[in-house]
């Protein structure tokens, strides 16, 4: 039989990987929206996440984090100064804008897509990231194209 999937509230959710971290455990949850995309797909990415000390965050780190309002994001460190961090969701032309650090929950550690296992700090990833973080000034044109790729694709293989 194919998996049941059960939709859980955000507050019971991040209540739930809450209390994992604070026990020293990784929580693990699939990825909703598409903010993370190319990297991270709506529905079908999983990211593994551990606690982290908000001072060891480092450029192009994926964080959950909560805003003041509340909201849970799951992006990338994009910029650091002194107490506060930027971040950029991966599909997005614009930043979050700056947050204190205590707002960090979690640094992702591994993301898996299709059961393949990406680890984050894997030197390959990390310069794909990097690379991916560079190209922010023409992102909105190459994320148009990459759309429209994936539509001929789709097209094609009718």
């Amino acid at each position: 039989m194919g998996e049941t999937i059960r939709h859980i509230a955000p507050e019971v959710l991040f209540s739930a990987i809450g209390e994992q971290l604070a026990a020293g455990r990784q929580a693990i949850f699939t990825v909703t929206g598409m903010s993370m995309w190319p990297f991270l797909c709506h529905g079908r990415d999983e990211v593994v996440i551990e606690a982290c000390d908000p001072h060891s965050l480092k450029k192009g780190d994926i964080l959950l984090f909560q805003t003041p309002p509340g909201t849970y994001l799951l992006h990338r460190v994009t910029a650091l100064r002194d107490d506060f961090f930027e971040t950029t969701g991966d599909s997005l032309c614009r930043r979050d804008g700056w947050f204190p650090r205590s707002c960090v929950r979690a640094r992702a550690v591994k993301l898996i897509r299709r059961g393949r296992e990406i680890r984050c700090d894997a030197p390959g990833w990390k310069f794909v990231f990097r690379v991916w973080m560079g190209l922010f000034p023409i992102r909105c044109s190459l994320l148009w194209l990459l759309r429209r790729l994936g539509r001929l694709r789709r097209f094609f293989s009718k």
